[in-house]
């Protein structure tokens, strides 16, 4: 595996990290009496401020050109959407179908890419994509899911926000683009958006007690501010379909954290559908014979240079 491959598939393991720990992180805080809007507002108020910082602190040139701008506009609607349209799904169906409806999008991500020919066709991907889904079916399902047709349109919805934002990032308008201005872009337009749904839902802005603002802290440090920094320099390293992928990693992760900080009960279908997953990845991230082609011919040019 190249250093740059390596790179970017660490890179999306962590975000599958952080992100794993928001359920468990947002549970705790719903259980010292923080509401949704509250959370969300502050924690992407934060982690804007911080990813702001640090494009002024080490000089990052942020503005966009023309080229970038609606590539950029459609990354930031999409991640906006797909927090969005998750928790709307919540409502009217389980969290289980929720999760296993919205994480096809690794599938659709390797599907579109196939297509419209931005990557070849390969079985062993395609293999490791129906391992994934499998696995992350064994962890997630239950039998007395509920389900519901509105349900189920959300969690599409928020499907098709993750293929947006994973291939916008990841998109040639954007290669000129630094991903941590990228991440400043998507941080700060959450901000605005969960203010306004904040004010409108008559909610308060600011969280109150030492025991909230230790939760917002860690979900903004933590599950906003490195997860999306890890997030868009991964896809750009390693490209959409591989982080699609590797990113199925998250609800395992999410029952690791939900047993070891929340209690919640790891079951052997979680245990078999975990080592699917990473089964998974391990496939996905194999040297294809056309990586060792294109090693081959590096060296040569080399050599001849």
């Amino acid at each position: 595996m190249s250093s740059k491959k390596l790179i970017g598939t660490l890179c999306i393991i962590g975000t599958t990290i952080c992100y794993g720990l928001v359920p468990s992180f947002s549970f705790l805080a719903f259980r010292v009496g923080m509401e949704t809007e509250t959370l969300l507002f502050n924690k992407f108020f934060i982690a804007a401020i911080l990813m702001w910082a640090y494009i002024f602190i080490k000089k990052i040139e942020y503005k966009p050109t023309k080229k970038n701008l609606p590539m950029l506009t459609a990354i930031c609607v999409a991640y906006i959407g797909i927090a969005t349209t998750l928790y709307l799904s919540f409502e009217y169906i389980s969290g289980s179908l929720a999760t296993i409806i919205s994480f096809t999008f690794p599938a659709m991500i390797v599907a579109i890419e196939m297509i419209t020919g931005r990557e070849p066709v390969k079985m062993l991907k395609i293999f490791a994509v129906v391992i994934s889904m499998g696995g992350l079916v064994l962890i997630v399902w239950s039998p007395d899911l509920e389900a519901s047709t509105l349900g189920i349109i959300f969690a599409l919805m928020c499907a098709l926000c993750y293929v947006v934002y994973t291939m916008g990032i990841s998109a040639k308008s954007m290669d000129d683009m630094n991903s941590i201005a990228i991440a400043g872009y998507v941080l700060v337009t959450s901000a605005v958006f969960n203010f306004v749904r904040c004010v409108a839902a008559g909610q308060p802005l600011m969280v109150s007690g030492a025991q909230q603002w230790i939760y917002i802290v860690l979900l903004a440090i933590v599950c906003a501010f490195f997860a999306i920094l890890f997030f868009c320099h991964g896809v750009k390293l390693i490209g959409p379909s591989n982080a699609g992928i590797i990113n199925t990693f998250e609800p395992v992760f999410a029952c690791i954290f939900g047993f070891l900080l929340v209690g919640d009960e790891i079951t052997r279908n979680m245990i078999i559908g975990g080592a699917m997953v990473v089964l998974a990845v391990l496939i996905s991230n194999l040297p294809s014979s056309s990586d060792g082609g294109k090693k081959k011919i590096a060296e040569k040019e080399n050599q001849t240079g």
